[in-house]
């Protein structure tokens, strides 16, 4: 039996983002419409994959975690969540700009998992001439349990290059000041930690063969990530990272900084405000915000924000986690 008569006869869309047929449009999205089931086994291979793109080699991704067995990054699943709906769309059709991303993580996916992925579009709305998708997404295991939650918005059917270069994410409703109190940075959550205090930052180049990886060119995918020719008939100077990828940055700062806790109790908000070119280099920085009792533990929040080599700001986040008072 091949893996396609396999998946028809158990309900699940087989794990191939070439699936759908329906033409990637604004109009053709139907509120609310569910999307896959995909299933997805979480290998080694698979692990190996994102830590290459991410330049996250972390050893609780390979060896002993402090969840015993070997468990994925916490936002390996990211990309899957927010391409669900290929599951049902035409991903040759599509194009799109990811806006915003929200990620909740509720239990580490070990390696060699088994995870089901379903989602839904929740609404669509017309703001300043573009057409935005609101999209639900949650990732379980074998057993049913909840690992991931996912929530973004994108604006479909657009010409990227006249979006890219300007704000396009809608105005969040906190701001965040790319500045901290003078201060030594903290590398680990700990109680009473002054506002703006720095975290520990990191510094990353996404490559090309990084970003082609993770924009799907082992799927025989073309793309303005990692086709050139695509990325100049854009209006683009050159290929761009998926946000999705700067979105792991800012996991990895919160694994750091967090710890195990992390992977059951992180939240993560992240606004796409500037293009992040092939080769760029990044400064991911941020600093505490407040932190506030909860259930018996404090959940210490975080501003977060990336900036290119030119000190453009790129993208900003808010997470949070939950430590031990």
């Amino acid at each position: 039996m091949t893996q396609t008569e396999a998946a028809s006869r158990s309900g699940m869309t087989p794990y191939n983002r070439w699936t759908g047929r329906k033409d990637s449009t604004f109009e053709n999205i139907e509120i609310p419409e569910e999307l896959g089931p995909i299933e997805i086994k979480v290998t080694d291979g698979l692990v190996k994959q994102y830590a290459f793109c991410q330049d996250d080699y972390r050893s609780w991704h390979f060896d002993a975690s402090p969840f015993g067995a070997p468990v994925g990054h916490a936002a390996l699943l990211a990309n899957d969540l927010y391409t669900v709906y290929y599951a049902q769309y035409d991903r040759t059709t599509l194009a799109g700009l990811h806006t915003s991303e929200e990620l909740f993580f509720h239990a580490p996916v070990p390696v060699g998992e088994t995870v089901t992925i379903t989602g839904r579009f929740v609404d669509k709305y017309v703001r300043r001439g573009n057409g935005y998708v609101l999209l639900k997404a949650e990732a379980r295991d074998h057993q049913g349990n909840l690992l991931v939650t996912h929530r973004s918005s994108e604006i479909m059917r657009v010409d990227p290059g006249l979006v890219i270069g300007r704000s396009s994410a809608p105005t969040p409703d906190e701001k965040i000041v790319p500045e901290t109190i003078n201060a030594r940075p903290v590398d680990k959550a700990a109680t009473a930690i002054a506002p703006g205090t720095p975290i520990v930052s990191k510094v990353k180049t996404p490559s090309q063969a990084q970003i082609s990886v993770y924009s799907f060119v082992g799927e025989h995918d073309r793309n303005l990530h990692n086709d050139i020719d695509m990325a100049r008939k854009a209006g683009l100077a050159n290929t761009i990272a998926q946000g999705l990828q700067t979105v792991g940055y800012f996991s990895e700062l919160c694994t750091d900084f967090f710890g195990a806790s992390w992977f059951t109790s992180g939240r993560l908000k992240a606004k796409f405000i500037l293009p992040v070119y092939c080769d760029s280099t990044l400064t991911i920085s941020g600093k505490v915000s407040s932190q506030v009792a909860e259930g018996g533990a404090i959940r210490t929040h975080l501003e977060m924000w990336a900036k290119d080599q030119d000190g453009r700001l790129v993208s900003i986040a808010w997470a949070s986690a939950l430590h031990d008072v």
